[in-house]
């Protein structure tokens, strides 16, 4: 397995895209970004007035040019081009260069269908990303939490969200 100069110099991220709160992980820094998933753009444009904990603040608040969008609903994509414009500026605020961002992870949940999930990689990949891999939510938390996922034994996570949760049993690297 090769790596190119770009690799050394990339950043990848993790993200976890969450119905109440996005969290972004820079490799070598740790979390950068805890903030709610919600957006206020410019009516008819991508114009971007606030995102997260400012455009919060705006919900209910502002007048009839800025709308204020939640772009996800019960853990998937409600609203594809409001969702990819978050990302990118969830991006800005983690203080990753687009140039150099390398590959992105994002946490999803286990039981959404293969255009929910096609839907998170495009909009990973219109944000900069070079390669975007999808992990379930359970499984990232059971390897956040340290367990060993490789045993022949089951090990249930319980993972209560701000929107969703959800329960899993994990066994041999996968949900039972």
């Amino acid at each position: 397995m090769g790596f190119s100069l770009f690799d050394f110099f990339s950043t990848d991220i993790g993200i976890d895209l969450g119905t109440a709160n996005t969290l972004i992980y820079v490799k070598g820094k740790g979390i950068t970004v805890n903030e709610p998933s919600v957006i206020a753009l410019e009516e008819n444009s991508d114009h971007v007035v606030a995102v997260g904990n400012e455009a919060r603040q705006m919900l209910g608040r502002t007048h009839q040019d800025i709308v204020t969008i939640r772009p996800l609903k019960d853990g998937v994509i409600a609203d594809f081009e409001a969702n990819e414009i978050m990302i990118r500026e969830f991006i800005k605020k983690a203080n990753v260069n687009r140039m150099m961002l390398g590959k992105i992870l994002v946490c999803v949940p286990s039981g959404i269908t293969e255009v929910e999930k096609r839907a998170v990689r495009d909009a990973a990949e219109r944000a900069g990303a070079r390669q975007v891999d999808l992990v379930a939510e359970a499984m990232a938390s059971a390897i956040g939490v340290g367990l060993d996922i490789d045993e022949p034994v089951g090990n249930m996570i319980v993972d209560i969200g701000g929107g969703t949760s959800e329960i899993a049993v994990i066994s041999l690297s996968g949900i039972v």
